[in-house]
């Protein structure tokens, strides 16, 4: 008889465990989130916080751009502007985000010496970039608006958990 209640306390332990461990869990934002970024980036796209009227380029250009290897990216979408802000948006799935991240910091630092010196009311831009880590997912906007964008890409992110 003792054993018996042992055995079911033990069991009611375990399960308890297993419930706590779970609501932490999504109540943390650790569980995984499956992106769409083709859609993530187009609504980002339609947002009010662009100066610029931004084009969707290819995967291909987007490796070139950045520096990254086909291995590094599951895959990417992005939307550039035509050259006279400095507007961007990557949304990118990745096997390695710690290399992605580098790449993509290196991108921006680049990119804000090149604006300093022929258009530099843009380099702000540049300097407070929306840049977002979502398990393998990095989220990039440079827009006139960053906070703005944060908190566009935190609540679709949120939208995304509790869906």
């Amino acid at each position: 008889m003792k054993k018996a209640i042992y055995v079911i306390g033990v069991v009611i332990v375990i399960i308890l465990a297993v419930v706590c461990y779970i609501f932490s869990t999504k109540e943390n934002g650790n569980e995984d989130v499956i992106l769409n970024i083709q859609e993530l980036a187009t609504k980002i796209q339609e947002q009010d916080v662009f100066d610029d009227t931004l084009e969707q380029i290819d995967k291909e250009t987007i490796i070139k751009n950045y520096g990254f290897t086909e291995e590094e990216i599951v895959d990417a979408v992005s939307y550039v502007s035509t050259g006279a802000t400095s507007e961007e948006i990557l949304v990118v799935e990745t096997n390695n985000v710690n290399s992605v991240k580098t790449k993509i910091d290196t991108r921006i630092s680049d990119r804000a010496e090149a604006f300093a010196s022929y258009l530099p009311d843009e380099v702000y831009k540049l300097e407070n970039p929306t840049l977002i880590i979502q398990n393998n997912y990095i989220i990039l906007c440079v827009c006139k608006d960053s906070a703005k964008m944060n908190e566009y890409v935190e609540n679709y992110i949120k939208d995304i958990r509790e869906a």
